[in-house]
């Protein structure tokens, strides 16, 4: 591979996305090796979700601000987002619990409390209309739950099954009227969950039986034919039993196009390699993460550690090497506080937005851009290896034959490797990106 033109980008706590010429005059201790014959999934895209506290933090910016805002994260010269996550009525991200539907008349259902998150999505779609929209209901409305409220759990009422179907698909029939063109639909933002914001139980068996017997029987009777299934939508460590208890019943595998996940939980990366080599048709999302200010012992007092950068890196590096084809960050955005929340449940997001305007960008916005930038959509992970333990890698080869190596460096140390007979230095506590064209 030589005379090749290769870039190499690098961040660390004190700097980011700094190109770095070779270092030519040290040797290399660590064997990094790709092999672009050995191809695994095609990649379909980044993005993060439009949740009411990424729309309220986003309207405190001035017009100039949220063109900058816009751009940070929809342009090729910014995150250059694809993917779009969309809760149906409120989540643990708004300021407080509300539905779509208030009664059993569907007539009344209405998607006007909505207005400000469409108003977002159209100015997303000003600078980026190639968007695929996941789509989720984190409750059903309150008179449909055996609790008779949208938090705390609960579980649907068998008898309102049918009208639970024919509501979510009206809901996305609405939006999409409205230019929130939804391209997937999850049944049940984490299913397994009961919290004390809005939620709600399904077993695996509940699940496929609902969407089987109702939600893909309405979406087939009304022909949208172009709205897709995801199941799951919960924790990567349980997906072997859950996803099997799913398909042990009388839901098509065929009938399923995604299966979602979430990373809150340990990192048992091989429970993908499972989903993959059973249920190969599933495409996998890994659909919601994020750096939680409440289980992080200092609290607030670690927004914007360059720790919880390094946890994007090592999730999403390992993900990918796993089979994950798109990944969705959680809120696009959030207040200075990591709110608002109605249920006290602060987080932090790649841009932080105070209530006067001013806007933050953290570590992990840099980051997630190390692979959003550089990975196309389309491109063709390949094999990596790194002889090192604590240097982890992933490769794609995007459509015009480039290739894009992310390499991440764990240790405090400074290590080195050669490539192309360049010798390249990986700082200690780092991430780089290498273009190879």
């Amino acid at each position: 591979m030589k005379n090749m033109n290769i870039k190499q980008i690098v961040t660390t706590a004190q700097y980011h996305w700094q190109e770095t010429p070779p270092i030519n005059d040290q040797h290399a201790d660590v064997e990094i090796i790709f092999d672009r014959q050995k191809r695994y999934q095609k990649h379909l895209g980044f993005g993060g979700a439009v949740t009411d506290s990424a729309t309220i933090s986003f309207n405190y910016l001035s017009d100039d601000k949220k063109e900058e805002y816009l751009n940070a994260y929809f342009s090729p010269q910014g995150l250059n987002y694809h993917l779009l996550r969309y809760p149906l009525g409120s989540c643990d991200f708004s300021t407080h619990n509300y539905h779509y539907l208030s009664d059993e008349d569907i007539n009344h259902l209405s998607v006007d409390c909505d207005k400000d998150r469409i108003a977002f999505i159209h100015k997303i779609k000003e600078k980026q209309n190639d968007l695929s929209i996941f789509a989720s209901p984190w409750s059903p409305p309150a008179f449909m739950k055996d609790n008779q409220q949208m938090n705390n759990g609960g579980k649907l009422l068998p008898k309102y099954y049918d009208l639970y179907a024919k509501s979510l698909l009206k809901a996305i029939q609405m939006l999409r009227e409205k230019g929130v063109y939804i391209n997937v639909i999850n049944l049940q933002n984490e299913p397994l969950a009961t919290q004390t914001w809005d939620s709600c139980i399904y077993s695996g068996k509940e699940e496929a039986y609902f969407l089987s017997s109702y939600l893909i029987k309405e979406i087939k009777n009304n022909h949208v034919n172009d709205l897709s299934i995801g199941i799951w939508d919960h924790n990567r460590d349980v997906l072997k039993e859950r996803i099997d208890e799913t398909f042990a019943t009388d839901l098509k595998v065929e009938d399923v196009n995604y299966l979602c996940y979430h990373w809150y939980s340990k990192s048992d990366f091989e429970q993908l390699d499972y989903i993959h080599d059973k249920y190969p048709s599933l495409s996998l999302i890994m659909s919601e993460g994020c750096a939680e200010l409440l289980i992080d012992k200092k609290g607030l007092a670690s927004l914007g550690d360059f720790s919880h950068a390094e946890m994007y890196i090592h999730q999403i590096i390992n993900d990918l090497n796993h089979y994950c084809q798109g990944y969705i960050d959680w809120n696009l955005s959030l207040d200075d506080k990591g709110g608002p929340n109605h249920a006290g449940n602060y987080c932090e997001a790649p841009i932080m937005i105070s209530p006067r305007g001013e806007m933050k960008y953290n570590h992990s916005y840099y980051a997630i851009g190390h692979f959003s930038k550089f990975i196309d959509i389309g491109a063709t992970r390949i094999y990596t290896s790194s002889s090192n333990n604590k240097i982890e890698v992933v490769a794609y080869e995007n459509l015009d034959q480039s290739l894009v190596l992310v390499i991440y460096n764990s240790d405090e140390n400074d290590h080195y490797f050669s490539l192309c007979d360049e010798v390249r230095i990986l700082k200690g506590k780092s991430v780089s990106t290498l273009q190879i064209k």
